[in-house]
This record gives structure tokens, C-alpha cells and sequence, in this order.
């Protein structure tokens, strides 16, 4: 107790060198808080706008059909089938379970006048498909398609790029599943914008009935199966039980993350530059605390030396600075949190606008809208303690230095 009163004593002493390295420390902990924030937040609007928008928590369909969709190549139709009955009673048990849609993609040219446009063509059946994702919230002109409508529901920005508006007439030129060309002719029935550029740019959405038979596949059949769940927790958990479920089949499960490979890179990607910009606000924090303990020692020569000659021994000195340290830690860890936490509040309750910030149709992400920012009590309790831990580490060579001088010559030093 007497070194931890010592030590807490000399950080009196020395306010001015305490505040500075406190607030050094404070900047890697704000820093570090603001950008883990950012990134949850921007992590959880983009998998909430593919979810919504591109592949809910979790998609099933033949192995061969993922298979060809990872080579990048176009949803093959010969891969659509007809789900049992058993199977769709299995889907709608799971835990967690909100709802079920089917549909078929295809690749296809959008015409209209003189200019073609590739796009992708999603077959649904609209009731279902509304309990599922949210196309029909953000119509912005016209109708959504519904039983035995030969209209179609197209982007915003496909919609500008061809100049069409509601009731103006379009064609899809497609092969069908024997590979022959066919075509499917209409009126634009309604057009959406939504918060996810590729659904805006070449998502064209048509009824079940409409299609089906133009594309030359049986009436109940889907290229995929898709799930709405609770939340999305849930949804990986219950995809993994699904797998092992379907293992020996011929299908395939897969969860919103597997079908979105380039956001979870861009994820890891995120956390690593927000350690590494943690990491060199540190380096520069555990410089500073060496820095101040060297000082300190040189400034308090004559009292080491007084104390070793009083009896205290070197563990207890090379104690002292250390505890110094800690608490300069403490002390810039609390600020940290404490400003962070501030900070972090207006971030999560207001959010900022990402219009003009950059141009998420050029890059393709899901990320449009306001991006708001996150709580997460384990960040707080991490950076608390490793700032910490940090210029703990950082004191013990310079104690050690500090503690080794001989009473003697540290007693007589001018």
C-alpha cells in the first residue's frame, strides 16, 4: 500500500508529463472505439442490405448450381428441381424459422429500343417473396408485379440508363434450361431503388407464372430456396445444423456470409487496418512512457538513491515506476473510454449520411443509406486493458534501469 501511495504521489507531482502521456493513451483509445464502431456499423449495413435485397440468412439449392455461380458463371437452369414436400416441412421447423420463398435466376439481356443490357432475372412468387425480402418497401414508381402480371419490376438505375418509365415496353432475351434462345416481352410495371446498387443496376424481378414456361422448366420448379430468419446469428448457427443436415444429399446450404465472400474480406480487412492503426498510436504511447519514466528517474536521482539507503530494495522501486505507469494508463484508458463513449453515443444516435462520401455504385457495395455506428462492451473492456497492459510492459526496462543505480553516487549526483 505504501508504494501504491508513493507512486500515485509522485503522479501528483508531475501533472503536466501525466496529462500529455494520459492523452496520448486517450487518442489510441478513442481512435480505436470510433473505428471498431464504424466498423460494425458498416459490416451490419451491408449484410442487412444483402439479406434484404441479394440472399437472405440462409439459401439452398444443388451443389452444381453454387458451384457454377462461384466460377463465376451464369445460374445455370438445368440445376432447377422440384422441392418435396418432406424437404420444405423440415425448412419451416428449424428454430428460428420466419419464412420460405422460392425462385429461379437466370442471366438475360435486357432490350429495350436500340440498346441491351445483361442483367439478372429473378422468378418469384410474389406473396412469398415479400415475407422474405423488401423490394416492394422501396418502389418508387408504378406497381409491384403479382399473379398473372407480364410486367416486371426493374432498378432505378436501369431504368434511367435505358430512359424507360412505367408502361414502357422492354424484352429479355435468354436461353431457356434446352439451351434454345426465347424471349419474354412486356411493360415495366414498376421500378424500384433500393439501398443495394446491384439490385438497383441489373436486378430485374418477374412473376412465377409469366416465366415458367418460357423458360422451359416444370411448373413447381426453383434454382433456390430461401429462408428469413429471426436474426442473423441464429441464421449461421441453424445453416451449419442445416449442412450437416443435407450432407448427403445433393444440395447445398449456404448463409448470407458464405454468399457474400467479397464484404467478409472487406471485413477482415477492416478490423486489421483498425489493429494496425491501434497498434502505431501505441508504439507511440509505449515511446512516450519510457520517455517519461527515464525522465522521471533522472529528475528523482537523488531520491533513489535515498530510499535504496533507507532499505527499500530494488523490486520495490522498479514497483513504484511501474505502478506509475499503470496509472498513467489507467488514467488515459478512462479518458479514452469516457470521450469514446461520448463520441460514440452521438455516432450511434445520429449516424452520418453516406451520399457524397463515395460512389457505392462504382465500388458495388451494399453500403448507401446512413450508416449508423454500434455499442460493444467487450471493445471497451479490451482497450481498457491493454492500454494498460501496454505501458505496464513498457515501464519495466527503464524501471529496471532507474532501480540499479548505486545509493551511493545517486545520493551525491548533482
Amino acid at each position: 500500500m505504501f508504494l501504491i501511495k508513493l507512486a500515485l504521489k509522485n503522479l501528483k507531482r508531475r501533472k503536466k508529463r501525466t496529462f500529455i502521456m494520459a492523452v496520448i493513451l486517450a487518442t489510441a483509445v478513442i481512435s480505436f472505439l470510433l473505428l471498431d464502431s464504424l466498423m460494425i456499423g458498416m459490416m451490419d449495413l451491408s449484410f442487412g442490405n444483402v439479406i434484404d435485397f441479394e440472399t437472405p440468412h440462409i439459401e439452398i439449392a444443388q451443389k452444381e448450381f453454387f458451384a457454377e455461380i462461384d466460377e463465376d458463371e451464369e445460374p445455370p437452369l438445368e440445376q432447377a428441381f422440384i422441392p418435396e414436400r418432406s424437404m420444405l416441412d423440415e425448412l419451416r421447423e428449424v428454430e428460428g424459422f420466419r419464412a420460405l420463398t422460392s425462385v429461379i435466376d437466370f442471366s438475360a439481356t435486357f432490350i429495350s429500343g436500340r440498346y441491351d443490357f445483361p442483367v439478372l432475372v429473378r422468378v418469384i412468387d410474389e406473396e412469398s417473396f415479400k415475407d422474405v425480402f423488401r423490394h416492394h418497401e422501396h418502389l418508387e414508381k408504378g406497381e409491384f408485379i403479382s399473379t398473372g402480371d407480364s410486367g416486371v419490376v426493374i432498378g432505378k438505375d436501369l431504368a434511367e440508363f435505358f430512359n424507360l418509365d412505367i408502361g414502357d415496353y422492354y424484352t429479355l432475351r435468354f436461353r431457356d434450361k434446352d439451351n434454345y434462345f426465347s424471349t419474354i416481352e412486356g411493360e415495366i410495371r414498376g421500378i424500384i431503388s433500393t439501398p443495394h446498387p446491384e439490385v438497383n443496376q441489373r436486378t430485374v424481378l418477374i412473376a412465377r407464372d409469366q416465366a415458367v414456361e418460357r423458360l422451359a422448366v416444370e411448373e413447381n420448379s426453383v434454382t433456390q430456396l430461401m429462408l428469413r430468419m429471426d436474426n442473423r446469428d441464429l441464421a449461421l448457427d441453424k445453416t451449419d445444423l442445416l449442412a450437416a443436415s443435407f450432407a448427403d444429399t445433393d444440395f447445398e446450404v449456404r448463409s448470407y456470409r458464405d454468399a457474400s465472400e467479397m464484404l467478409v474480406a472487406i471485413e477482415a480487412w477492416g478490423y486489421l487496418e483498425t489493429y494496425f492503426i491501434l497498434a502505431l498510436i501505441l508504439l507511440v504511447g509505449a515511446i512516450g512512457i519510457i520517455n517519461a519514466i527515464v525522465l522521471s528517474a533522472l529528475e528523482r536521482v537523488g531520491e533513489i538513491g535515498m530510499m535504496k539507503a533507507m532499505g527499500l530494495k530494488e523490486k520495490e522501486i522498479v514497483k513504484i515506476f511501474i505502478i506509475e505507469a499503470g496509472g498513467i494508463g489507467v488514467i488515459g484508458a478512462l479518458l479514452g473510454c469516457l470521450v469514446g463513449g461520448i463520441l460514440n453515443a452521438i455516432f450511434v444516435q445520429y449516424g452520418i449520411a453516406l451520399e457524397g462520401l463515395w460512389d457505392a455504385e462504382a465500388l458495388g457495395l451494399p453500403l448507401t443509406g446512413r450508416l449508423y455506428g454500434s455499442w460493444s462492451l467487450s471493445s471497451f473492456i479490451f482497450i481498457f486493458i491493454f492500454v494498460i497492459i501496454i505501458t505496464v510492459i513498457a515501464s519495466i526496462i527503464p524501471s529496471y534501469w532507474a532501480a540499479r543505480k548505486d545509493p551511493a553516487d545517486a545520493i551525491h549526483h548533482k
